[in-house]
């Protein structure tokens, strides 16, 4: 069952403001507040540089607001231990990033195992479910490919079976599409919202193409740290 995300005045910001500090702060998220329902696809729309990735963190438990709250099926995040957070990033949260990251000394199917081998899985469970993944994802020949035997669109399909092998709840898509051929990453954004779909992963997707931002349910646009109205 996909996460239900409750994002209430979120403000993020680097720098210091009082004595000792030069007194410049950056503001990258200015007080943002929206709710994702669980199962549902939203696109968070907006240019480069306007907080989307900042988000995307918050909500991944890879960092913590300057104030506001970020809730995940009830769990505020900023209250979590980094042991209860690492767990919330292994079990509950995953993300798609613009640039795959995968391991490049490892296969595909390697790769797509890691998350559950690093959670304890054990290995022969763990390559079942990755080989089955990438079937799902159309990969089942390429299992054994390392990541620079294998195209752009190619390598996002295995970072999106990567990112579902878990079941998470909340899948989290960074451009997702960004460094792909238009036809590409149509084709991977067919693949996240058929799979999310499936499964009834909630998705949060950012990106800077109203293209792809047409494929959400709704639209979420940001600007200088702000939702639009």
């Amino acid at each position: 069952m996909g996460a239900r995300v409750d994002v209430v005045e979120v403000r993020k910001s680097w720098g210091e403001g009082g004595s000792g500090g030069d007194g410049t702060v950056a503001e990258a998220l200015a007080g943002v507040s929206f709710v994702l329902e669980p199962g549902e696809l939203v696109a968070l729309l907006g240019p480069s540089g306007c907080g989307k990735s900042t988000l995307l963190h918050l909500l991944g438990g890879l960092d913590r607001p300057t104030s506001g709250q970020v809730t995940v099926n009830g769990h505020d995040l900023a209250r979590l231990s980094e042991a209860d957070l690492d767990l919330y990033r292994r079990r509950t949260a995953a993300t798609v990033f613009q640039l795959f990251n995968l391991l490049p000394t490892m296969t595909a199917l390697e790769n797509v195992a890691l998350p559950l081998l690093l959670d304890g899985v054990p290995a022969s469970e763990a390559d079942g479910r990755a080989e089955r993944l990438l079937g799902e994802v159309g990969l089942a020949a390429k299992s054994g490919s390392f990541p620079w035997q294998l195209s752009g669109g190619q390598m996002q399909r295995v970072a999106v079976a990567r990112a579902l092998v878990a079941s998470p709840a909340l899948l989290l898509a960074d451009e997702p599409t960004g460094s792909l051929d238009s036809r590409s990453g149509a084709q991977v954004l067919d693949l996240i919202a058929e799979l999310a779909s499936a499964r009834g992963v909630t998705v949060l997707l950012a990106t800077h193409s109203e293209p792809a931002a047409g494929r959400a349910r709704r639209v979420l646009r940001l600007r200088d740290g702000l939702l639009e109205r």
